[in-house]
């Protein structure tokens, strides 16, 4: 009885041929795949890294009162300053991020507001109605209404209280809108903090 099956030795070059053709179509198997596999793999890692590039709230002008709630009578009066912020993943809708004080003299519509930080070590200061002074806790250091030091010479705090831009079109229609900022501390300049 003769055997059926071919002989191996018979044609090395047909055993080449399939071998190739083989490899030609597990290599495109495999590029494909990987193409199909890339596409959505990039796309979610895009959306899962894309709050990490973002930047959270609280920068430019927010919103911070009415003229109105300022008394004219030259006396700083406390406000929060509130936004909708952003850390990462998590949103935060009406979170409090600082505060100043806001100071309107008589029979004026103008504002001058001064951030609620110490330039010395970052606390808040008080104002002093009797003594019309700003007075920070920390060090016991006095500033005027105005946030300039009293004594600058015997103050620990290396510069007046930083004094906060209030956006002029907003309140001729009667809103205060601040731009709200955070500066560093312990510095004779006034450089914003991040």
């Amino acid at each position: 009885m003769a055997d059926s099956t071919p002989d191996v030795t018979e044609n090395p070059e047909a055993i080449a041929g399939e071998d190739r053709r083989g490899f030609v179509t597990r290599l495109m198997a495999v590029i494909c795949g990987g193409i199909a596999g890339a596409v959505p793999f990039f796309s979610g890692l895009v959306v899962i890294l894309d709050p990490l590039r973002r930047k959270g709230g609280g920068k430019g002008f927010l919103r911070v009162a009415t003229i109105d709630s300022v008394p004219d009578d030259g006396i700083p009066r406390m406000f929060p300053v509130v936004t909708d912020r952003t850390d990462a993943w998590n949103r935060y809708l009406d979170e409090p991020i600082g505060t100043v004080f806001l100071r309107r003299e008589p029979g004026s519509t103008k504002l001058e507001c001064v951030n609620a930080k110490c330039p010395h070590a970052g606390c808040n200061v008080d104002f002093n109605i009797p003594d019309r002074q700003f007075h920070c806790p920390c060090h016991d250091s006095n500033f005027e209404a105005n946030g300039i030091r009293i004594s600058p010479e015997s103050c620990p705090s290396p510069r007046d209280l930083d004094t906060l831009t209030v956006d002029p079109e907003r309140l001729q229609h009667g809103e205060v809108w601040v731009d709200f900022k955070n500066f560093l501390t312990a510095t004779t300049d006034k450089i914003e903090n991040e």
